[in-house]
């Protein structure tokens, strides 16, 4: 698999179905609530010409990563976890839940996934049930963005956090939001202020509150990382909204700065958006890399004329066999990612043999379904070693057989 992408809807909308597949096969994706919040919009649209509604959204659908995609916890659950306890891993791999631990008869260790509700999630997505999404959470999260008056929220929250300099750029925009979310004067000021701008279950915040307490009250940027990155986000919108470095009165800019909640959990960003383009750069680590979706697109297209010249014999292989790594041509963007990265790409084969990748598969498939047997009925206690490193991790996909 390769490098772990979160990408916007400017981008999945541009490609062709035949470049989604190949983007599928080469990069691996982390599907965030946002993304589904975004496309679903389009619901309460007009339709453009001849298209209906359902196509459109329908098409986004049928290009959204399948093979190679996870879907991430939401920020808002995370956030909660972490005040009460459960670090948040930000080493740039998706944020999964539902994970079990199984021991075999034979003592191997795995982890197997049922499905949490951001993979139920996911699975009506797949099979196009987008209303039934619609009504769970996307449309409520908009209608409550749309009925907010940032100018105003931006005030209230500069006033809260006693914000009382002015940036000139987006760089100083975000260098006052850090002086705020990692300072140590105000942390119960801090901690609140977070708790109200992400919308966290106001249900929890007795029980939060007295876990903070318990610590001493430490600054919220060492005692719960993760929720300090997400409150970064919105004081940096606010403070940028406030002097119209970002305009405040498009609901939609709000809903592209909450993909950045979901940058800890990536190695890249994908996007298309104009206001990626300006502010994502900002938030990346030095090990992360934000891409332009005009130039993955043209380096896809490319990468479709390559693999649609190969000759029939190989091509019968199928992409996920043929397309599992880029070729080995520094002309793709595709495969300079990869190698930034430090990632293999691809190195001459040996000829394919369908009797060895058969037995190959036969053998993957058998040590799977032990170990989902083995989770159907066994308990036991586990090390974090073993959990750290485990022998097989099962997670549980609906995949089309043919695409693009």
């Amino acid at each position: 698999m390769g490098p772990i992408v979160l990408f916007d809807k400017s981008f999945i909308e541009m490609l062709s179905l035949d470049e989604a597949s190949i983007f599928d096969s080469l990069y691996s994706s982390v599907i965030c609530p946002i993304f589904y919040t975004e496309v679903l919009a389009d619901l309460s649209k007009e339709p453009p010409g001849q298209r209906s509604v359902g196509k459109i959204v329908a098409d986004v659908a049928r290009k959204t990563p399948i093979l190679h995609s996870t879907p991430n916890v939401t920020h808002s659950t995370l956030c909660i976890a972490e005040l009460l306890g459960t670090p948040v891993d930000m080493r740039g791999v998706p944020a999964i839940a539902g994970g079990r631990a199984v021991r075999r008869d034979d003592g191997k260790v795995g982890v197997v996934y049922e499905q949490s509700p951001e993979a139920k999630a996911f699975d009506r997505w797949q099979r196009q049930r987008f209303f039934e999404l619609e009504g769970e959470f996307a449309s409520r999260w908009r209608e409550q963005l749309k009925a907010a008056q940032h100018a105003d929220m931006a005030k209230l929250a500069k006033a809260a956090l006693q914000i009382s300099v002015s940036p000139k750029t987006l760089e100083e925009a975000l260098a006052i939001a850090k002086e705020v979310v990692e300072g140590s004067g105000q942390r119960f000021r801090t901690l609140k202020t977070a708790y109200a701008l992400l919308g966290l279950d106001p249900r929890r915040w007795s029980a939060v509150l007295s876990r903070w307490k318990s610590f001493g009250g430490p600054p919220l940027s060492r005692y719960a990382p993760y929720t300090a990155h997400c409150l970064l986000v919105d004081i940096f919108f606010y403070v940028a909204a406030d002097k119209r470095l970002i305009s405040p009165d498009r609901p939609s800019n709000r809903i592209d700065m909450a993909y950045y909640y979901y940058l800890p959990f990536a190695m890249m960003f994908v996007s298309n958006d104009k206001l990626h383009k300006r502010t994502a750069p900002l938030f990346l680590n030095a090990r992360q890399h934000f891409v332009a979706g005009d130039e993955l697109k043209t380096d896809l297209q490319a990468l479709d004329a390559y693999y649609s010249a190969l000759p029939e014999q190989k091509k019968a292989q199928g992409l996920f066999r043929i397309a599992s790594k880029p070729p080995n041509d520094d002309a793709f963007l595709t495969t300079r990612i990869w190698k930034r990265f430090s990632m293999k790409v691809e190195q001459p084969a040996k000829p394919f043999d369908h009797n060895e990748n058969r037995a190959a598969n036969d053998q993957i498939l058998s040590e799977m379904n032990k170990m989902v047997d083995a989770a159907k009925t066994q308990q036991g206690a586990f090390n974090r070693s073993e959990l750290m490193d485990p022998d097989s991790i099962s997670i549980e996909r609906m995949v089309p057989l043919q695409r693009g």
